[in-house]
């Protein structure tokens, strides 16, 4: 498990150095915070559960994915200093379709939802922390979609890079292949046209 040193320098990193807060503000996230681990394989949110929680990760990888009858297909990714949520069932309060499963042993710090409304009501400053989840989620989100709808394979990969930096020394490259929509194998020829083009 991480150490309240570590945990405090990740909440510094996030709270006052992306979003503008002060160090006011981590003691008061602490406060109402509960951590959290997961070992490889369990989830944080799973299908058909309502999103109540928000979850920054301390130390690990998270997957979200969406599951068929056939096949999981991951959606995003979640690092060191990124926020877990399932979005969309958080803000309306009905049941997801999609799952956040642990890649890896994760440490994570915790936030009820009603914790968070509580805050944002108790300090203005707090709405500034959740529009910056909203926010990173949704460009997220669009970059994605778009690179579905105007890149091949290979620039699918170059924009997983950029909005994952050490994407492919964290995750597998079957995981990746599936964020992707292709198949491992056309990833590996995917990458190896890359370096061709680039010597």
């Amino acid at each position: 498990m991480v150490n309240a040193q570590g945990m405090h320098d990740i909440l510094k990193q996030v709270l006052t150095k992306r979003v503008g807060l002060q160090e006011k503000a981590i003691q008061k996230l602490l406060s109402i915070s509960k951590i959290r681990s997961l070992r490889r394989g369990e989830y944080l949110v799973e299908e058909g559960m309502v999103c109540n929680i928000v979850a920054l990760v301390i130390k690990g990888t998270l997957r979200s994915f969406i599951r068929t009858d056939q096949e999981e297909f991951n959606n995003d990714f979640y690092f060191n200093g990124d926020f877990g949520i399932a979005l969309t069932s958080y803000l309306t309060g009905r049941p997801t379709n999609c799952n956040i499963q642990a890649l890896e042993f994760v440490d994570l710090l915790v936030i009820s939802k009603q914790d968070m409304l509580n805050l944002e009501n108790d300090d203005p400053d707090f709405l500034r922390l959740s529009k910056y989840i909203a926010e990173n989620y949704f460009i997220r989100k669009c970059k994605r979609e778009s690179s579905f709808l105007k890149f091949n394979a290979s620039d699918r990969l170059s924009v997983a890079l950029e909005l994952y930096p050490g994407i492919q020394q964290k995750v597998s490259q079957f995981h990746i292949a599936s964020y992707l929509g292709i198949k491992p194998e056309t990833l590996s020829r995917v990458k190896l046209a890359s370096l061709k083009r680039i010597t």
